[in-house]
């Protein structure tokens, strides 16, 4: 490496940086030691055709996940060897960051029928909020209507999204009543993003107060 830095007039750490980088775009990249030897790209070599951001990914997954909980859908199988190959276009950082999402995304039963037949629309407004505030690190702010048709004003931290298809909730942290609460996307209204969290829960930590079962479904999230 110290040749190649001294050829390419950088220091070490740049070549280092810049074949890393080579490498995360695709490119195979052969080093040869000893006298004679080398850096060099291979002749066949190409670099990825797409460049995926995790939250793409995510979505991606998210769709695989509702075709396998919906029994018998033509095409599944290879919705979920594309997701595969999606996720080796990433980088090693990004893959680690997507994993960090999946263990937030938790895939449970199928709704009861009870539950099915109260189902609502979910407001269109919501899925932006909501994402910026699931990956951003900020509270969410909404209007909720219970089953019993009280509402409410929440703040809460967004921990994990959970399916019951077809039913989604937000498993949460509610900022002003200090306690873990399970929120129906459906019954949400007016939501906004709020302000930065300065000390997120660890999901682990919370998902026993919230249901036992949940804590099984952790160990069964997308990744």
């Amino acid at each position: 490496m110290p040749a190649v830095a001294h050829t390419l007039g950088v220091s070490e750490r740049t070549a280092y940086r810049d074949i890393a980088a080579l490498r995360d775009a695709g490119h195979d990249i052969r080093a040869t030691p000893g006298p004679g030897g080398g850096v060099a790209i291979a002749p066949d070599s190409r670099p990825r055709a797409v460049h995926f951001e995790v939250s793409e990914i995510i979505g991606l997954a998210l769709s695989v996940a509702v075709l396998k909980a919906t029994p018998h859908v033509p095409f599944a199988a290879s919705a979920a060897a594309a997701l595969d190959r999606a996720c080796r276009a990433l980088s090693p950082e990004r893959r680690r960051a997507m994993k960090r999402l999946e263990q937030r995304i938790l895939v449970g039963a199928p709704a009861s029928e009870a539950v099915r037949a109260t189902l609502g629309e979910v407001d269109d407004r919501l899925l932006p909020v909501f994402e910026r505030c699931f990956t951003g690190g900020v509270s969410l702010r909404f209007d909720y209507v219970d089953a019993g048709g009280t509402s409410s004003t929440r703040r809460i931290e967004c921990l994990a999204l959970v399916l019951h298809h077809p039913t989604w909730y937000i498993l949460a942290w509610d900022l002003d009543k200090d306690a873990s609460r399970l929120f129906r996307m459906d019954r949400i209204e007016a939501p906004l993003c709020g302000e930065a969290l300065e000390h997120p829960h660890r999901l682990a930590d919370v998902l026993p107060e919230v249901d036992p079962a949940l804590d099984r479904w952790h160990r069964r999230a997308l990744g």
